[in-house]
Protein backbone atom coordinates (compact mmCIF):
# COMPACT_ATOMS: atom_id res chain seq x y z
CA UNK A 1 0.00 0.00 0.00
CA UNK A 2 2.91 2.65 1.02
CA UNK A 3 4.61 1.54 -2.19
CA UNK A 4 1.16 2.50 -4.29
CA UNK A 5 0.83 5.83 -2.59
CA UNK A 6 4.87 7.01 -3.21
CA UNK A 7 4.24 5.69 -7.06
CA UNK A 8 1.46 8.23 -7.32
CA UNK A 9 2.83 10.68 -5.34
CA UNK A 10 6.02 10.55 -7.59
CA UNK A 11 3.73 10.41 -11.07
CA UNK A 12 1.91 13.68 -9.67
CA UNK A 13 4.95 15.49 -9.44
CA UNK A 14 6.76 14.52 -12.66
CA UNK A 15 3.57 15.87 -14.28
CA UNK A 16 3.71 18.99 -12.10
CA UNK A 17 7.35 19.68 -12.66
CA UNK A 18 7.32 18.39 -16.40
CA UNK A 19 4.45 21.01 -17.15
CA UNK A 20 6.24 23.79 -15.60
CA UNK A 21 7.49 25.98 -18.94
CA UNK A 22 10.94 27.77 -18.28
CA UNK A 23 11.31 30.71 -15.83
CA UNK A 24 10.38 34.31 -17.31
CA UNK A 25 13.55 36.35 -17.09
CA UNK A 26 12.84 40.14 -16.63
CA UNK A 27 14.15 41.91 -20.08
CA UNK A 28 13.74 45.04 -22.23
CA UNK A 29 13.32 44.82 -26.05
CA UNK A 30 11.99 46.39 -28.88
CA UNK A 31 13.07 49.40 -28.05
CA UNK A 32 13.31 52.52 -30.40
CA UNK A 33 14.35 56.19 -29.58
CA UNK A 34 12.13 58.74 -32.18
CA UNK A 35 14.36 61.95 -31.98
CA UNK A 36 12.46 65.38 -31.69
CA UNK A 37 12.46 67.63 -34.86
CA UNK A 38 13.24 70.46 -32.48
CA UNK A 39 16.24 69.73 -30.49
CA UNK A 40 15.47 71.68 -27.98
CA UNK A 41 12.01 69.46 -27.48
CA UNK A 42 12.21 65.91 -25.65
CA UNK A 43 12.64 62.65 -27.62
CA UNK A 44 10.15 59.50 -27.48
CA UNK A 45 11.76 56.82 -26.22
CA UNK A 46 9.25 53.63 -26.45
CA UNK A 47 10.19 49.78 -25.25
CA UNK A 48 8.16 46.51 -23.90
CA UNK A 49 9.37 45.18 -20.28
CA UNK A 50 8.79 41.89 -19.73
CA UNK A 51 7.88 40.45 -16.36
CA UNK A 52 10.25 38.12 -15.04
CA UNK A 53 9.71 35.04 -12.29
CA UNK A 54 8.51 37.97 -9.32
CA UNK A 55 6.61 41.60 -10.05
CA UNK A 56 8.90 44.26 -9.60
CA UNK A 57 9.01 47.72 -10.56
CA UNK A 58 10.78 50.21 -12.98
CA UNK A 59 12.55 52.94 -11.20
CA UNK A 60 14.81 54.80 -13.62
CA UNK A 61 15.70 54.76 -17.11
CA UNK A 62 18.81 56.64 -17.60
CA UNK A 63 21.11 57.49 -20.48
CA UNK A 64 24.68 58.61 -20.77
CA UNK A 65 23.89 60.68 -24.01
CA UNK A 66 20.95 62.24 -22.54
CA UNK A 67 20.42 65.09 -20.02
CA UNK A 68 17.60 64.76 -18.44
CA UNK A 69 15.65 61.24 -18.46
CA UNK A 70 11.40 61.03 -17.31
CA UNK A 71 8.98 57.88 -17.43
CA UNK A 72 5.75 59.36 -18.06
CA UNK A 73 2.00 58.39 -18.99
CA UNK A 74 -0.74 59.73 -21.02
CA UNK A 75 -4.33 60.34 -19.09
CA UNK A 76 -7.60 61.04 -20.42
CA UNK A 77 -9.65 63.04 -18.37
CA UNK A 78 -13.03 60.99 -18.68
CA UNK A 79 -15.49 64.31 -18.73
CA UNK A 80 -13.62 66.76 -20.73
CA UNK A 81 -11.87 64.42 -22.93
CA UNK A 82 -8.39 66.23 -22.58
CA UNK A 83 -5.31 64.57 -22.91
CA UNK A 84 -2.11 65.04 -20.61
CA UNK A 85 1.01 63.85 -19.18
CA UNK A 86 1.75 62.75 -16.15
CA UNK A 87 5.25 62.08 -14.77
CA UNK A 88 5.87 58.60 -13.20
CA UNK A 89 8.14 57.63 -10.31
CA UNK A 90 7.55 53.85 -10.70
CA UNK A 91 6.04 51.45 -13.00
CA UNK A 92 4.99 48.08 -11.91
CA UNK A 93 5.85 45.16 -13.84
CA UNK A 94 3.95 42.18 -13.01
CA UNK A 95 5.59 38.60 -13.18
CA UNK A 96 5.51 37.00 -16.54
CA UNK A 97 3.27 39.65 -17.83
CA UNK A 98 4.62 42.49 -20.69
CA UNK A 99 3.83 46.13 -19.92
CA UNK A 100 4.55 48.42 -23.15
CA UNK A 101 6.00 51.80 -23.05
CA UNK A 102 4.36 53.01 -26.03
CA UNK A 103 2.89 56.57 -28.50
CA UNK A 104 -0.34 57.68 -26.44
CA UNK A 105 0.47 55.61 -23.02
CA UNK A 106 3.54 54.97 -21.09
CA UNK A 107 6.80 56.44 -22.46
CA UNK A 108 10.04 58.00 -21.42
CA UNK A 109 11.21 61.33 -22.81
CA UNK A 110 14.68 62.15 -23.28
CA UNK A 111 15.59 65.72 -23.34
CA UNK A 112 19.34 67.26 -24.80
CA UNK A 113 20.21 64.07 -27.05
CA UNK A 114 23.59 64.05 -28.11
CA UNK A 115 25.56 63.96 -31.11
CA UNK A 116 26.82 60.84 -30.87
CA UNK A 117 23.64 58.52 -30.71
CA UNK A 118 22.14 60.91 -33.69
CA UNK A 119 25.18 60.09 -35.84
CA UNK A 120 25.78 56.54 -35.45
CA UNK A 121 21.91 56.24 -35.11
CA UNK A 122 22.30 53.77 -31.55
CA UNK A 123 22.05 54.90 -28.00
CA UNK A 124 22.59 53.35 -24.75
CA UNK A 125 20.06 53.16 -21.97
CA UNK A 126 19.99 51.68 -18.46
CA UNK A 127 17.10 50.35 -17.15
CA UNK A 128 16.86 50.41 -12.60
CA UNK A 129 14.31 47.78 -11.30
CA UNK A 130 13.44 47.08 -7.63
CA UNK A 131 14.87 43.97 -7.40
CA UNK A 132 18.37 45.71 -7.52
CA UNK A 133 18.49 44.11 -11.80
CA UNK A 134 19.95 46.72 -14.31
CA UNK A 135 19.73 45.94 -17.58
CA UNK A 136 21.87 47.84 -20.62
CA UNK A 137 20.42 48.33 -23.65
CA UNK A 138 21.90 49.32 -26.69
CA UNK A 139 18.77 50.50 -28.88
CA UNK A 140 17.93 52.09 -32.77
CA UNK A 141 17.62 55.94 -32.78
CA UNK A 142 15.23 56.90 -35.35
CA UNK A 143 14.10 59.97 -36.84
CA UNK A 144 10.03 61.02 -36.55
CA UNK A 145 9.43 59.90 -40.30
CA UNK A 146 11.19 56.76 -39.46
CA UNK A 147 14.13 56.75 -41.08
CA UNK A 148 17.84 56.42 -40.00
CA UNK A 149 19.22 59.84 -38.19
CA UNK A 150 21.94 59.12 -41.27
CA UNK A 151 19.11 58.51 -44.26
CA UNK A 152 17.80 61.47 -43.34
CA UNK A 153 20.84 64.11 -43.50
CA UNK A 154 21.75 62.57 -46.72
CA UNK A 155 18.42 63.12 -48.23
CA UNK A 156 18.06 66.24 -46.66
CA UNK A 157 21.85 67.54 -47.66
Amino acid sequence: MNRRIFTVAAAASALLLGSCGPTPQLKVKEAVLTLSPVDSNPSAFHFNVYGGPEDVYLLRVSSPSAIRVEMHDVTVDPKTGAVSMVPLQRVRIPADETVAFKKGGKHVMMWGVNLIPRRLGVIEAEFLFSNNARILVKTRVQEVDGTDPDEKKAIDG
